[in-house]
């Protein structure tokens, strides 16, 4: 049963902090994560590799906040990063370089070298033009490198466009024909070791038949790379397992992730392969362990509509504009009045500056907190200082205990990052 977040009466908890006095004691907008959903996700996630050769790298993208990836290190997952500043992130935090991959459809010079350099468990490879730059700089460092080619299986995730990544339209990865061209040239080169394969089809899979199908792709590759004379080691599946975005605090018997249901039937298709299995989990980790908590500035309507104007906004929390994504909001402290269809929208100079639209929520007025879920995973590591707004504080709960991991910007900060 998950009681990470969950009420006592009609006031909001996590773990064991009162969310209504901790907000009436700090400036808001703030974010809030358990600790205690972290490292259950951490766990379902290693159990499902239990008996297999098997690598869990956490996607830095989804949140990249120091305090949360000790907990993450400290639980013996790797990193799957996408960018030089994740790398480094990740080697001075203490990951263990042969537990990182390094993914991205864009590597520069400096990004390939730093990885090869750094001696990490993988270098991913996009385009047959990223891996003649990758064999040029292994030859000029004179050190070989392991790759896996990113193949694009054609395969439908089911999920929103924007983080769709495996169907032919998309930007990552290469065909199989194409997989195939840069396997046999790498066959002959002196540095680059060709022992993976890499797919990652989409974000937020709800359901097991877009991995079954990625499974299908994969075996029969597999068998023709064989045929080509290609001796695999492993394969890196990616991540993209979702989280339950509908309901997370109201419903303890509903499980806040999807790994329990999925990530087992991915790894058990292929474990009879006998390669090691990398995943690459992020939101499934993250996500439901974090909340934006917001104050309600001003109520506010109009002949057509109804809203309540927050402190947090698109530069906080940028999904609800970008992807239109839901997120459950819900007061901090829970009241008898009737629902109300609203729009919560924040003070950000844009149209497009809502968290929600047209939600029944109960009466808030001015001073009130409420709460957005599901927020922990591209939420902070969205955030900008869009109108010049200071990124904001993040907290995390361990227990009764809460810690400062993030203390926020304030506007001398963000001067003295131009220069003022």
């Amino acid at each position: 049963m998950n009681r990470t977040f969950y009420y006592e009466g009609n006031r909001l908890f996590c773990e064991q902090i009162d969310l209504q006095k901790f907000a009436m004691q700090t400036p808001t907008p703030f974010y809030l994560y358990s600790k205690e959903e972290i490292v259950r996700n951490c766990r379902q996630v290693l159990q499902a590799g239990q008996g297999l050769d098997f690598l869990a790298c956490y996607a830095f993208k989804a949140n990249y906040n120091p305090g949360l990836l000790k907990i993450i290190r400290d639980m013996g997952l790797g990193a799957d990063v996408v960018s030089g500043g994740e790398l480094q992130l990740a080697l001075r935090l203490g990951f263990d370089a042969q537990k990182i991959v390094f993914a991205g459809v864009g590597k520069t010079a400096q990004e390939i070298a730093l990885a090869i350099r750094s001696g990490i468990h993988s270098l991913n490879i996009e385009s047959f033009e990223e891996f003649l730059l990758v064999e040029k700089i292994a030859a000029e460092q004179q050190k070989g490198m392991r790759i896996a080619v990113r193949i694009n299986p054609d395969v439908e995730a089911q999920t929103h466009d924007y983080i769709s990544t495996g169907k032919h339209i998309n930007k990552f990865g290469v065909s199989l024909q194409e997989a195939l061209k840069i396997y046999r040239k790498a066959l002959h080169s002196k540095w680059l070791k060709p022992e993976g394969v890499h797919v990652h089809i989409g974000s937020q899979i709800t359901s097991p038949q877009p991995f079954l199908e990625t499974i299908r792709v994969l075996r029969s590759f597999y068998e023709q790379l064989k045929k080509e004379g290609v001796s695999l080691t492993f394969l890196d599946l990616g991540g993209g397992i979702g989280i339950n975005y509908e309901n997370n605090f109201l419903n303890a018997e509903q499980p806040s992730t999807h790994i329990e249901e999925l990530l087992p039937v991915y790894l058990q298709g292929l474990a009879d392969l006998g390669l090691k299995l990398v995943v690459e989990p992020g939101r499934s980790l993250i996500a439901a362990s974090g909340i934006l908590v917001s104050k309600v500035l001003y109520r506010k309507e109009t002949p057509l509509k109804k809203f309540l104007i927050v402190d947090g906004a698109m530069n906080n929390l940028l999904r609800p504009s970008l992807y239109k994504a839901h997120h459950e909001i819900l007061p901090l402290l829970l009241n008898d009045s009737a629902k109300e269809v609203v729009d919560v929208v924040g003070p950000v100079c844009e149209s497009g500056d809502f968290l929600a639209k047209d939600r029944p929520i109960q009466q808030m007025e001015q001073g009130d907190f409420l709460t957005v879920g599901g927020a922990g995973a591209y939420g902070q590591a969205l955030s900008s200082n869009y109108n010049f707004l200071p990124t904001i504080a993040e907290y995390l709960v361990d227990g009764g205990k809460v810690e400062t991991i993030y203390q926020g910007q304030t506007f001398e900060d963000m001067a003295k990052n131009l220069g003022l």
